[in-house]
């Protein structure tokens, strides 16, 4: 259903601190909190002795005290007080997930943690590089995570919904490429000559036609960057033009409901705290009109019947790809997890049987 062995964000580095925080993660609870050293640390969200959620209780230094019976665990997982007991049951230990804090969120690995390999992040270094200025936040999405993917893999939908900030007739009336590059998808749009959207003019003071690109990659199993650029036609001049970067990564809670963590990078008018304000409101408003068309597609999807297949068209080459990465991959570590369990054999018993 979800792809496990691999990091998804968990939280925004900023909304992180000494308290208690729970997130669903992939259909588990999680209990989220910084060490006194700053360290980010998550925990399963059910207490090992009686299942309660331990993101009700408290923090004490450096452990959480279970709100239920007042165990306390440290940041290993380990119990280390039972209120009126000495002796401690070795087994009494709450699961402990890998964590990093990387591109101004906080990630977490929720499958096997022998693999957890930071190298394996998404790379979206546009969220924390020098000279670039950084606004953004995160949505409670009631939608499947991958309808999320789908809209910010076709853009085509900006044209007709977005329309007072970042749409235009040029997006949907030009053509993308998309190719798939081992197992990300990338998609490339470029309208020349073409009046600029509502928001390139408010924030550039944009007035003639300008030539505008859509470089999107999609790293998986859930992370998007969108590469927007805009500048007056025939030029790239970046005192006349403007370019960010829509960094977007998305963590479902469960199989209808999502949490979308988003951000606006951008390497103009960098101290400008009126640009940053003016920035963040409009795309989030935007984002805000996505939300509404998904959580009402969610709905119909539901409501439909459950044989009833999609018809796609070249623009969905994008969103169909990331989903067959996420299938395969889904398909391998279940293979992997099976063969361990020895219910399926390796390649190489195969052969040997043969």
């Amino acid at each position: 259903m979800f792809l496990k062995n691999c990091w998804y964000v968990a939280s925004q580095a900023s909304e992180l601190g000494r308290v208690l925080m729970q997130r669903w993660i992939i259909g588990q609870p999680v209990v989220l909190f910084r060490s006194e050293s700053g360290q980010p640390v998550a925990m399963e969200d059910r207490c090992p002795h009686r299942r309660a959620a331990l993101s009700k209780g408290r923090l004490v230094g450096d452990t959480v005290q279970c709100g239920y019976h007042g165990m306390r665990f440290d940041c290993s997982g380990a119990c280390v007080a039972i209120p009126g007991e000495e002796q401690i049951p070795p087994a009494l230990k709450a699961r402990v997930y890998p964590v990093v804090q990387k591109w101004h969120w906080v990630w977490i690995w929720m499958g096997d943690p022998a693999l957890a390999d930071e190298a394996l992040i998404p790379d979206l270094r546009h969220n924390d590089m020098p000279g670039w200025t950084v606004t953004g936040g995160v949505l409670t999405v009631n939608a499947n995570y991958q309808l999320l993917t789908d809209n910010l893999l076709d853009l085509t939908h900006e044209t007709f919904v977005h329309a007072k900030t970042i749409g235009n007739a040029a997006v949907a009336e030009t053509p993308m490429e998309s190719k798939i590059v081992g197992n990300e998808v990338h998609v490339q749009r470029v309208m020349r000559n073409t009046p600029p959207p509502p928001l390139f003019k408010r924030v550039r003071n944009l007035t003639g036609n300008i030539d505008r690109w859509q470089i999107i990659r999609f790293q998986p199993p859930s992370s998007i960057s969108i590469d927007a650029r805009g500048y007056p036609t025939g030029t790239e001049d970046p005192e006349k033009g403007l370019r960010w970067f829509s960094i977007n990564s998305i963590t479902p809670i469960n199989e209808t409901s999502c949490n979308y963590y988003w951000t606006i990078t951008r390497c103009f008018a960098q101290d400008d705290a009126q640009i940053t304000d003016l920035i963040h409101n409009q795309i989030l408003a935007t984002f805000m009109e996505d939300v509404d068309v998904l959580e009402a597609q969610q709905q119909m999807i539901e409501t439909d019947a459950p044989n009833r297949g999609e018809i796609s068209i070249r623009a969905d080459f994008g969103s169909v790809a990331a989903r067959r990465i996420n299938q395969r991959l889904i398909h391998k570590e279940a293979q992997g997890n099976a063969r361990k369990q020895g219910a399926v054999p390796s390649p190489e018993e195969l052969v040997k049987a043969t």
